[in-house]
């Protein structure tokens, strides 16, 4: 008991006193040894175990220090922190009940009235002859051919072949054959006489004589005989028939094709439309920086192989043009046209339209005046669209006037403004009279000609 007693003070002094005291307690021991032999008692032989137990003290100390004061480590650890999932709901409940605040509030802080407006719109035109600068271009001409198949369809029906006879007389006297007398050649085909023939005597030694015509029987090719493919007596006495000549124009029936006025007229489109686009090429390819090109008035040629009606199988069309132009400077046309249309508007319209979007101009027809100075005169239409202008000072004018009135008193109002043309009114929640709030109401203007 003494002993425990003994190393838990030593124990206790050691922890309280610097580490680099340790080593004093090895050489106070040494001097208290002389004094174990004057001691009878048994029990005191472990104080050299208290000598050893010295020796190892620090690593005991150490060991026991971190097992004997568990509370100084527990007070400086520092326990993790956890993420507040608990704000989460009282802000879910705030946002449910800001919605329909939100909700409630829109319709009196947004415009509870929404005005559109057209204003009035003026198209002018104007035609008149302007000075420019400008040169001729030599002329140019191109040629192009192209053939397309037939489309005409006809049918021809069997001819009969058509030729003369001539009758000789032998007799003294006169004879008459009538008319639809039948003669057959050596072939074998009939023809048949168009008129009677009268014949007159002979006159020895010559025989008298007259011709007639007469045609094939049957028609077709068939009919169509050789010369004196009739050569025979016939009908009276001393009398010879003969055809000196072939009949011709016997043909069968038949379908063939055939050109028609449309088969050339797509030629000649289209060979104009080829022509028109390279000789404006070869034109634009002599203009100098900053001018542009008037074509003056092309000259076409148009010839076919064929006319319509003609049997064929295709149809070749030749199309020449010949095109001269003029360069002009489009700078100077602009501004010319600027001024007379606007000076126009002024004195029709007044200063409270404005122009809306851009002119447009069409060159109706040019020529050169002076090739020395270089000066053309050109035929110019000039187009273009203003509008009332709606200025802000306006709008706002609009806003007090029509503020508190019903929907068909603020449309009447409007619609007789000089420079409105068109109004339309749309109120929230069913309403039929305008805020009395000016800022509670929306004006849009909106221009025709640009939104369409």
């Amino acid at each position: 008991m003494h002993t425990n007693t003994l190393e838990e003070t030593e124990l206790t002094d050691t922890t309280n006193e610097p580490q680099a005291e340790n080593s004093e307690p090895t050489s106070t021991t040494q001097p208290e040894l002389p004094e174990q032999p004057t001691s009878t008692t048994q029990p005191e032989l472990p104080e050299p175990e208290t000598t050893a137990l010295v020796t190892t003290e620090p690593d005991i100390i150490e060991g026991e220090f971190v097992e004997i004061d568990p509370p100084e480590a527990s007070e400086n650890h520092i326990p993790p922190k956890q993420k507040p999932y608990w704000l989460l709901i009282p802000l879910t409940i705030c946002l449910c009940l800001s919605i329909p605040g939100v909700s409630l509030l829109l319709p009196v802080l947004s415009p509870s009235a929404t005005i559109t407006i057209i204003p009035a719109e003026r198209t002018l035109t104007t035609t008149a002859a302007i000075q420019v600068s400008g040169r001729q271009l030599p002329p140019l001409t191109l040629m192009q051919s192209m053939s397309a198949p037939a489309t005409g369809k006809r049918h021809r029906d069997a001819a009969r072949a058509h030729g003369t006879i001539t009758f000789y007389n032998g007799l003294l006297t006169s004879q008459t054959i009538a008319a639809g007398t039948v003669l057959t050649g050596s072939n074998g085909t009939q023809v048949a006489t168009d008129q009677p023939a009268v014949i007159p005597a002979a006159n020895p030694p010559l025989e008298g004589q007259v011709t007639i015509s007469a045609h094939a029987l049957s028609a077709g090719a068939g009919g169509n005989i050789q010369a004196f493919d009739i050569n025979q007596a016939c009908c009276a006495t001393s009398v010879v028939a003969k055809n000196t000549q072939a009949f011709t124009g016997g043909a069968s029936a038949r379908d063939f094709l055939a050109v028609r006025r449309t088969d050339i007229n797509t030629v000649v489109t289209s060979l104009l439309l080829t022509l028109s686009r390279s000789e404006n090429a070869a034109l634009q390819a002599q203009l100098h920086p900053g001018e542009a090109l008037a074509v003056s008035t092309c000259t076409p040629h148009i010839a076919s192989d064929h006319k319509p009606g003609d049997e064929a199988n295709q149809v070749t069309v030749t199309v020449s043009e010949t095109c001269g132009g003029i360069a002009y400077a489009p700078r100077e046309v602009y501004t010319d046209a600027m001024q007379l249309l606007t000076a126009q508007a002024a004195t029709t319209l007044g200063a409270n339209y404005t122009l809306l979007g851009d002119i447009q101009i069409t060159i109706v027809q040019a020529t050169a005046t002076d090739h020395r100075q270089g000066s053309v005169e050109m035929d110019v239409q000039v187009t273009g669209v203003w509008v009332y202008q709606i200025t802000p000072d306006m709008q706002q004018h609009l806003l007090h006037l029509i503020a508190g009135k019903t929907n068909q008193q603020a449309a009447s109002m409007l619609l007789q403004f000089p420079g409105i043309a068109g109004a339309q009114i749309t109120l929230k929640g069913g309403n039929q009279t305008l805020p009395q709030d000016p800022r509670r109401i929306h004006l849009i203007v909106v221009y025709q000609s640009a939104s369409e």
